[in-house]
């Protein structure tokens, strides 16, 4: 994947293992993690075991796929993880996936970031087709995938979770 990918305000980069802490902005926040199949982590150190397994699990993915760091471009702020991996991490499907420490919502972060992946999906690796898998209340998700022009196909289970596939097929 041609990291760092860049958008008007955001930066996409392959983690490092200084991330943790301010990783554990999101994965320590239940607001965040109420939202994902996991459990808040309880301090930094569970939040370092988490980076290093995503890491791992990143570089066992098909080339360009897996999960990264989110940053502001302006300031270098550390925002959120995002993605685009094969769903329940064996595909076929891929999924993007976007989840933003609680500062960051609200500013069309999530949107952006995902736009960008999606592009970068049906582009440099010419992807037919990605979905994301959203619980139905939450409604920030589902806005950001509306706004990718994501079409909701309906209820689907995976992770263990009752979720909505939202999809959107490359155009030719």
């Amino acid at each position: 994947m041609p990291l760092p990918l860049e958008t008007e305000r955001l930066v996409i980069r392959p983690y490092r293992e200084d991330d943790a802490l301010a990783l554990h902005d999101v994965f320590g926040s239940a607001e965040v993690m109420k939202w994902t199949p996991s459990p808040p982590s309880k301090d930094v150190a569970e939040t370092t075991q988490r980076l290093s397994r995503t890491m791992a699990f990143t570089a066992r993915q098909p080339p360009g796929l897996g999960l990264w760091a989110l940053d502001a471009r302006a300031s270098g702020e550390f925002l959120g993880q995002v993605g685009l991996f094969p769903v329940e991490g064996k595909g076929p499907e891929v999924e993007v996936a976007y989840e933003l420490a609680p500062r960051a919502w609200g500013r069309g972060y999530g949107t952006e970031a995902a736009r960008a992946l999606l592009d970068y999906g049906f582009g440099e690796l010419a992807l037919g087709r990605i979905v994301a898998l959203i619980l139905p209340d939450n409604v920030r998700s589902r806005r950001v995938a509306e706004k990718c022009a994501m079409t909701l196909e309906g209820p689907a289970r995976f992770y263990g979770l009752e979720l909505l596939r939202y999809a959107r097929e490359r155009s030719e």
